[in-house]
């Protein structure tokens, strides 16, 4: 990858994952969000970012509650909700909502899934940002409304599900 980062370029799993934490605020703010319209059906999720960050996030994600997350599914009503897989079955765990808003990474509009108050805590202070890297690849970035953790946007992509309505 080359040392002056040109975000146009990466997009690849693998170059994500040649990606330092820090580095996704600008690959972020480079992207453009999709259409909400567009985000229709299931999409499988992947960590991606350092590899400390990739082994860490499941067993982080088991401690609160959301252990074996598999992807989210999306509906036409602007409604969202995590998938995880659990007991060879995937489970549709912690919805959300899919909200036009100003985004807290880089300040431009776009879209992020909140997470329904009747989810178990942190969830409900829990945002996702999204934007698109291709056509076939959304970058999301979780953020946490918890004091110094404001500042700290944990990265994952989606990949649409063929022959379920993705994008």
């Amino acid at each position: 990858m080359p040392s002056s980062l040109d975000f146009a370029s990466i997009t690849t799993i693998d170059q994500l994952n040649r990606l330092a934490l820090f580095d996704f605020r600008g690959l972020f703010a480079a992207l453009q969000p999709p259409a909400a319209g567009d985000l229709s059906g299931r999409y499988r999720g992947e960590f991606v970012g350092p590899g400390w960050l990739r082994r860490l996030a499941g067993p982080l994600l088991v401690v609160t509650g959301l252990g074996g997350w598999w992807g989210k599914d999306f509906d036409e009503q602007g409604n969202a909700i995590n998938l995880a897989l659990r007991k060879g079955q995937l489970e549709r765990v912690f919805p959300m909502s899919l909200v036009e808003q100003a985004s807290t990474i880089d300040g431009k509009s776009g879209l992020a899934l909140h997470y329904a108050k009747s989810n178990p805590f942190p969830w409900p202070l829990i945002v996702d940002e999204l934007r698109g890297i291709t056509p076939q690849l959304i970058l999301g970035m979780t953020l946490a409304d918890l004091g110094p953790m404001r500042r700290l946007a944990l990265p994952f992509v989606l990949h649409p599900v063929e022959g379920e309505r993705g994008l």
